[in-house]
């Protein structure tokens, strides 16, 4: 077998397909050595082995290819029964009869990996067995099924166990194949509870990273790395700024709203919440909020409310709540777009179903109504969300809407206004 193997480095089903032994060719297996060399840091070889075609289909997306590639590199090499052929057309086509192929197989490895591939596959496998799927594996290969056997425990709740699993994974296959240590790293970071031992975490899966061009994974990380620093931030408040650079770092790394938009997206919406959360020290600091809200807006070209309910929701309360405040030549039309985005929230929020919430978006609304100027709906709003509010024991918040109120009042009363 080719060592060290891409396996676990590119997603499913590549990341579970073996590289094949070459033959005696020595431009073959020179070509070999570039393509390995290329795969194990995320890159796309610009020439393959002609037996390492399959795995070129295979990233592409094409399956059908990377079987008939596969199939007709094995009977070239009058290798029609080898058990790496066999594992591999498993993991394209889920076939029982080639598991059964590979599984006969004298070599231990493969039986493991065989294993492995079914349990990740989702085949039938012993709920009560644990996984043990490293047995008599080294390196990437030991990394990656301890990966597999973190997900079985996860999957039952056992966190610590995962978490060991994880770090065992880690350490075997860093040395030998990075990338795959630095996946496996960040798993492991997101099972931390103390944000110090994740961010740490975090760093050395970027470190481990490297400059790898694998779509997206690099992003991943820094994503990863920017929450936690805006998990820290809320009570070290001087880390934000680090937050916000965390995520246009992650932005800049060669993904975009058509290639990965749901992590685009994620990363745009908590770019805005970020800024939004800036203490306001300098005048011109509040420009932040501009580039908060455009951030919100970027989100939102991805989250619908009926595919990614919870998302558009939080973006769009935190999108109204940044324009009430942010400085423009078009103050007054960005209220009438913020009393508009609460008042589709409130559709989305029953009154019913989320008193407390829905009380809060009145709220918004209502002041954001009397910013306008536009007082009668501004005080009916802010009465019910007071009423809402005082009945579910939420004291302090109904209390500062009463004053609110009275400050209207007030204002209505000086000013002649009926």
């Amino acid at each position: 077998m080719i060592r060290p193997q891409p396996i676990g480095i590119f997603p499913y089903p590549t990341g579970l397909l073996l590289l094949p032994p070459m033959s005696a060719s020595s431009t073959q297996e020179a070509l070999a050595g570039t393509a390995l060399a290329a795969l194990l840091r995320g890159a796309i070889p610009s020439e393959w082995p002609d037996a390492w075609r399959f795995y070129e289909a295979a990233i592409g997306g094409d399956r059908d290819t990377a079987m008939r590639l596969l199939t007709d590199a094995s009977q070239a090499a009058h290798q029609a029964d080898d058990a790496i052929a066999a594992y591999n057309r498993y993991v394209l086509s889920g076939e029982e009869h080639d598991r059964r192929r590979a599984l006969a197989d004298d070599d231990p490895i493969v039986r493991a990996l065989v294993r492995m591939a079914a349990f990740v596959m989702g085949d039938e496998y012993p709920e009560h067995q644990s996984p043990g799927f490293e047995a008599g594996l080294d390196g990437e290969l030991a990394g990656y099924a301890r990966l597999v056997n973190a997900s079985h425990f996860l999957e039952r709740g056992d966190f610590a166990t995962a978490a060991t699993e994880l770090e065992a994974g880690a350490a075997a296959a860093r040395t030998v194949s990075p990338l795959l240590a630095a996946q496996i790293v960040a798993q492991r970071a997101g099972l931390d509870t103390a944000p110090g031992d994740a961010e740490s975490r975090w760093m050395d899966a970027i470190a481990l990273a490297g400059d790898t061009p694998l779509p997206g994974l690099l992003a991943e990380l820094l994503c990863g790395h920017a929450l936690v620093v805006h998990q820290i931030a809320e009570s070290h408040r001087h880390r934000l700024v680090e937050a916000t650079q965390l995520y246009q770092r992650a932005l800049r790394c060669g993904i975009d709203r058509e290639s990965h938009p749901l992590l685009w997206a994620r990363i745009q919406a908590n770019l805005g919440i970020a800024y939004v959360a800036m203490p306001m020290s300098e005048a011109g600091d509040k420009l932040r909020l501009a580039v908060a809200v455009q951030a919100f807006r970027e989100a939102l070209t991805v989250y619908d409310r009926e595919t990614h309910p919870e998302e558009w929701t939080s973006t769009m309360l935190n999108m109204a709540n940044a324009m009430q405040y942010m400085p423009s030549a078009h103050q007054q039309e960005n209220l009438m777009q913020a009393v508009e985005a609460y008042e589709e929230l409130l559709t989305v929020r029953p009154r019913a179903m989320d008193p407390v919430g829905y009380a809060r978006i009145l709220a918004n609304q209502g002041n954001a109504l009397a910013h306008l100027g536009i007082f009668a709906p501004a005080v009916e709003k802010l009465t019910e969300a007071h009423k809402l509010l005082h009945w579910h024991d939420e004291a302090d918040a109904a209390q500062r809407l009463l004053e609110q109120l009275e400050m209207i009042n007030q204002q209505l009363s000086t000013s002649g206004i009926v």
